[in-house]
């Protein structure tokens, strides 16, 4: 009983405090962000090196999750940081490397043998997935490349953190996703930009090895123990290219396709535009089988649509956000390469792999003081129906989700605090969301 009215105490203190931007748009305090463009020019081989830029941060992070019903109570913490270097400028050429640590400071049993009446995912996922009773080896190589910029465009060729719709770093975790491969971004247009590449290896947020994309599909399903089957996928990588189009402030187009070798083919559309205090925005997503495979059907096909309108004031936002399938397949896209681009997503809420998805978002940010303008304050509501096994089901999910960066001499320090509520309609037993849960996160970053 303290531990549920410990989690009730939290829920409702963190609630009756009252975000500037909306929740997809705001860049988090865990967000990847580093001295990627060091901007220092070199004269000599030497100097390439000397007037490099290191960059990185701490991290303290906390996850805890309850279930009433059960009375079952899960919760970790994690501590660790990342470190990076990149070079200066020599002849257009730059070279980057980082790494992350990791130490888990206290959790519950977090192990597969442990007597769970349900798995501690988000817990399990702060450390390393393959190795739940590993606390203290957590490190891993997260950037290892080199870079040849010129004017405004740049090539990039080695391991590297990436952010698209479908690709990015998740980064709630002690270990985003990052990439290996080839990245080309044209940016020599103004208004237009071309950005793409080709991948052939990650390392998915709560791991700490490198594998193929081949082997990283279904991963997160084996490891947390909702798909025992082993399905082999054969592909050579991960292609995508993206074209950004902003003739002026007030409208932007985005256009991103990705092709899976030999598993299937993806778009994801982006438009929006302001009129006066109103934003509105539309997005399309495709997705069709290109061969035979053991991931998706062969004639599996997904037509998917979101739309939001928003006002935007002075200090408060509110969005009307809906998200529909067109078509009775469900997205199939590996949830270890990234999180959700639709405007119904919020922290937590996942409708990929879900069957003819009807979700419905409302969500209110406030700036509350003019003099703490980095105090962001966000409370959404989720509701996402769906078929689950043939049988109709609904996920309602209520969220609290703080973020500020302090000021004065801690302005580099950040926190967030998240807190949500669950409440499922007629999953199954076996399933994660088979009865409500409370669940919140802390999270501190110090960024240098």
């Amino acid at each position: 009983m303290k531990k549920y009215s410990y989690i009730i105490a939290f829920f409702i203190l963190s609630t009756a405090a009252l975000a500037q931007n909306n929740h997809q748009q705001y860049e988090g305090i865990d967000s990847v962000k580093h001295g990627s463009f060091n901007p220092n020019e070199a004269h000599s081989f030497h100097e390439w090196f000397k007037n490099g830029h290191v960059s990185g941060l701490f991290r303290s992070n906390t996850i805890q999750t309850f279930r009433p019903s059960s009375n079952s109570f899960h919760a970790a913490s994690g501590l660790g940081g990342r470190i990076y270097y990149h070079s200066a400028y020599w002849h257009g050429l730059q070279v980057g490397v980082g790494g992350i640590y990791t130490y888990n400071i206290l959790s519950t049993d977090l192990s597969e043998t442990a007597d769970h009446e349900f798995n501690p995912k988000w817990e399990h996922q702060l450390f390393d997935l393959e190795d739940p009773q590993n606390k203290h080896d957590l490190d891993r190589l997260e950037e290892l490349f080199i870079k040849y910029r010129f004017k405004d465009s740049y090539i990039k060729f080695g391991k590297m953190v990436l952010n698209t719709p479908l690709v990015n770093p998740q980064d709630s975790r002690m270990k985003p996703s990052a990439f290996q491969g080839l990245w080309l971004d044209w940016n020599e247009g103004h208004k237009f930009e071309i950005n793409g590449g080709f991948l052939n290896k990650v390392s998915p947020r709560s791991t700490t090895e490198w594998i193929s994309m081949s082997e990283s599909i279904g991963l997160y399903d084996r490891l947390l123990g909702d798909d025992t089957t082993h399905r082999e996928v054969h592909t050579k990588g991960l292609a995508l290219l993206g074209g950004h189009y902003i003739p002026n402030e007030h409208i932007s187009f985005h256009s991103w396709q990705y092709y899976i070798e030999n598993v299937s083919f993806i778009t994801f559309n982006q438009l929006e535009f302001d009129v006066r205090d109103l934003n509105f925005g539309l997005q399309y997503y495709y997705q069709s089988t290109t061969h035979e495979n053991e991931y998706t059907d062969i004639d599996h096909t997904n037509h998917t649509i979101s739309a939001r309108a928003k006002w935007v004031g002075d200090r408060l936002q509110i969005s009307y956000n809906h998200t529909q399938s067109l078509s009775d397949n469900g997205i199939i896209f590996p949830s270890e390469w990234g999180g959700e681009p639709f405007y119904t997503t919020i922290s937590r809420h996942r409708i990929i792999g879900l069957e003819n998805v009807n979700s419905k978002a409302l969500k209110l940010d406030l700036q509350p003081f003019d003099n703490w303008k980095s105090l962001n304050i966000g409370i959404y509501g989720v509701n996402s129906s769906f078929n689950n096994s043939n049988e109709e089901s609904s996920l309602t999910q209520l969220s609290f989700d703080m973020q500020t960066q302090f000021r004065g001499e801690w302005s580099d320090l950040r926190l967030r605090l998240l807190n949500s509520y669950f409440i499922p309609k007629g999953y199954q037993e076996e399933h994660f969301h088979y009865e409500s849960i409370f669940h919140s996160q802390l999270i501190l970053n110090y960024r240098f």
